[in-house]
């Protein structure tokens, strides 16, 4: 006979049929109790010298229930089964911390035991293997397609096909609370193109559907600056999340009752579908988590609503998601890089023109697949075609007028503000800029232009006049004429040059100058 457990009313039963005159037989007939058992406590009851079971009082029959203690768990066929593979159990619960349902799979996959998996829990407790067990906080129950409960925790190592090394994995799980139907993405990266790569990874998976609100955790890529009450999210998820239509709502630190759903999702996928995986890399990974969340997670029997994720899903959550538009989201880049006195600031290793009134000032600049944009408290000053690495984009109208010529190496721009200050000095550049390389003599022009604000552009101008009449294009020349005041005289006419004469009337041929060859030279 197995074992029965005897309760306090079994007693009282007892000892009131005792007192009534039944015999053992019919006492133990009456209650399904062995007559050993029924005239044991009989017996205790003597013992006691009780004349009546209205004598037995609570505590009375509390020592007696105490007196009954339960036998120890006999060994059955299963624990002979599974003490054969003790040490391999041993290792997979209390080495590997793995979920006893993936015990239980694993023991029929690779060792081909199948037992039940309550002779499995009851082997496990008897052997002590399991840690205590900790309260826990039960929510109420969200609408359909509401919450989505983010977690991000390490998986393991994965082969990485660029590098063909294993690496660190990280697992994205993401769990709706109504259905528990869930997707896990994984990357080697905490970072937030691999977030965002994730949620549109899930939006995918979840039929093209968004749910209205995210609960995130607290890792450092998506939370800035992590606070109960007012956390500072990174821009980018921020923008993302506005596109996409949800709301981010980071869970307190340390507060695990804040994503219940979630909070063991990752200790879950690590044991029920890492540990005792093969993967060849990350993509195979990916491909085996996803049919995982689909074909294992979301068929099976849920431990709270007793019904299948997947098909609660189907049946009511997903209808209940906001539209997906399905096209890749373009991840943008911020940075706060600062002008440079060249007016130029430096994003992603490529050179952007910023207009010059900010020069030394940091600005907020936002890039894009196409498009690097700068903002100066939150007012766009600039945009950009994007460049790759090395590149330049530079706007001459970023330049201070009186630098953007020489900036863009355009005589031109020289000769033409020479004109303005007096035509002599257009004339004096424009013969000083003529040639092939008219920039190499572009300090010389802009030298030129500023001594007409030490000297005053009408001294310059006769300078140039007369550097203009003796043919002498040099500045550092015409500053000495104006430094000595010879700009002041009046230009003189050149001097005649005398005529050449006429040639010579007696002069001789050239052949006359010949010598002969003496004699026993050779010619």
């Amino acid at each position: 006979m197995g074992y029965r457990e005897v309760r306090e009313v079994d007693i009282h039963e007892v000892l009131r049929r005792w007192e009534a005159g039944d015999s053992r037989r019919q006492i133990a007939a009456a209650t399904g109790l062995s007559r050993v058992t029924v005239a044991k406590y009989i017996k205790l009851a003597e013992q006691a010298q009780l004349r009546s079971a209205s004598q037995a009082d609570d505590r009375l029959v509390a020592a007696l229930h105490g007196q009954r203690q339960p036998r120890g768990r006999k060994r059955g066929p299963t624990d002979d089964l599974l003490s054969k593979h003790e040490e391999q159990l041993q290792l997979w619960v209390c080495h590997d911390h793995m979920q006893l349902t993936r015990v239980h799979e694993l023991l029929q996959q690779q060792f081909r035991v199948r037992v039940n998996y309550k002779a499995l829990y009851r082997y496990v407790v008897a052997k002590e293997w399991l840690p205590a067990h900790r309260g826990t906080v039960r929510m109420a129950d969200s609408k359909p397609g509401e919450v989505l409960e983010v977690d991000f925790g390490y998986l393991g190592r994965v082969l990485d096909p660029v590098t063909e090394r294993l690496r660190k994995t990280w697992a994205f799980c993401m769990v709706l609370p109504f259905s528990r139907h869930m997707f896990v993405f994984l990357t080697f990266t905490q970072d937030i193109p691999a977030a965002i790569a994730a949620f549109e990874a899930a939006w995918a998976f979840f039929g093209g559907g968004v749910v209205r609100r995210v609960v995130l955790d607290n890792f450092s890529a998506a939370v800035d600056k992590a606070d109960n009450y007012d956390p500072v999210l990174n821009r980018v998820l921020a923008e993302y999340s506005q596109q996409r239509g949800f709301i981010l709502d980071t869970a307190r630190v340390r507060h695990p009752r804040d994503k219940p759903h979630t909070e063991r999702s990752v200790i879950f996928v690590r044991n029920r579908f890492y540990k005792g995986g093969t993967f060849r890399d990350i993509v195979d990974g990916q491909q085996q988590a996803t049919r995982w969340c689909r074909e294992v997670a979301g068929q099976r029997l849920h431990g709270t609503t007793r019904q299948q994720p997947l098909a609660v899903f189907e049946a009511i959550e997903q209808g209940a998601l906001l539209p997906w538009d399905g096209q890749p989201y373009d991840v943008p880049v911020w940075a706060k890089p600062k002008v440079a006195n060249d007016y130029h600031i430096q994003f992603a290793k490529a050179l952007y023109s910023i207009p010059y009134r900010y020069r030394g000032r940091r600005v907020d600049v936002r890039g894009d697949r196409q498009l690097v944009r700068a903002y100066v408290d939150g007012q766009l000053i600039k945009v950009h075609p994007r460049k790759g690495p090395g590149g330049r984009s530079t706007d001459e109208n970023d330049y201070p007028p009186e630098k953007v010529g020489y900036a863009l190496r355009a005589p031109d721009r020289c000769i033409q503000k020479g004109q303005e200050q007096g035509p002599a000095i257009g004339d004096f550049l424009t013969k000083l800029l003529a040639g092939d390389f008219p920039w190499a003599r572009l300090r010389q022009a802009y030298k030129c232009l500023r001594l007409a604000d030490k000297y005053g552009a009408e001294r310059v101008n006769a300078a140039c006049e007369r550097a203009v009449a003796y043919d002498l294009l040099n500045v550092r020349r015409l500053e000495a004429m104006l430094t000595r005041g010879l700009d002041q005289q009046a230009v003189e006419p050149p001097h005649a040059l005398p005529a050449a004469p006429p040639p010579g009337r007696f002069a001789l041929p050239g052949s006359a100058f010949s010598q002969p060859p003496l004699l026993g030279e050779r010619s």
